[in-house]
């Protein structure tokens, strides 16, 4: 038996729209990934950044002499933060993009996530309050004797 995931839910567009589940949690892919998993999940500006990092790192141990296991240490360590908080990364670069965070789903799969999100929507619109025009409910007027 998996273990629950927890995702947070995105929306664009509303019903008809982009949606998007992103999960709670490290990402191991992050962590050996770094740069090229930000970018993939578009975020241009976080991934940059790291990539500028490890080039200052590189030049510092080619010409400043710096230790290659003091390099490797600040690559782990960078490595663990784009992992911890790398689905952050991707919740703004979604919000950037004009994505609204409209709730939470949960299950042992993105699938079985998406479809109780779904049908809590479904039933929400279902039971939503409608306005009724007084000519589709056939009320009639009293007829007042003169």
């Amino acid at each position: 038996m998996a273990a629950t995931r927890l995702y947070t839910v995105h929306e664009k567009g509303g019903l008809e729209g982009e949606v998007e589940f992103v999960p709670e949690g490290f990402s191991i892919l992050a962590f050996i990934f770094t740069f090229l998993w930000l970018w993939v999940q578009r975020a241009w500006l976080a991934g940059f950044a790291v990539l500028g990092i490890y080039l200052l790192l590189g030049f510092g141990q080619t010409t400043l002499g710096v230790p290659e296991y003091l390099n490797w240490a600040i690559q782990v360590v960078i490595g663990m933060g784009v992992g911890i908080f790398g689905r952050d990364f991707q919740r703004a670069a979604l919000a950037r993009r004009g994505f609204v965070e409209t709730g939470v789903a949960t299950g042992e799969t993105i699938e079985e996530a998406e479809m109780r999100y779904f049908g809590k929507r479904l039933n929400q619109i279902e039971a939503a309050p409608r306005e009724y025009d007084r000519a589709e409910l056939h009320i009639a007027t009293p007829a007042i004797p003169a």
